[in-house]
């Protein structure tokens, strides 16, 4: 009777911790997924993009384009 209770009790706990921790990890999301994170993120891909744009299209030094 004694096992049955501690594996209970042992079920509960890893169910609680479990939810403890989706609970954190939803917190963060949250906190990422604002307007101004998005708009930021954003700004900085399209910053890559272009400078990746850029260095594609810039001559080298012998006269010839990079590929």
């Amino acid at each position: 009777m004694f096992v049955r209770i501690r594996w209970f009790v042992a079920g509960v706990a890893a169910a609680l911790s479990g939810v403890g921790y989706l609970m954190a990890q939803v917190r963060k999301a949250r906190q990422k997924l604002t307007a101004a994170n998005i708009v930021a993120a954003g700004k900085n891909q399209a910053a890559a993009w272009l400078d990746t744009a850029a260095e594609r299209l810039a001559p080298d030094d012998a006269g010839h384009r990079r590929r």
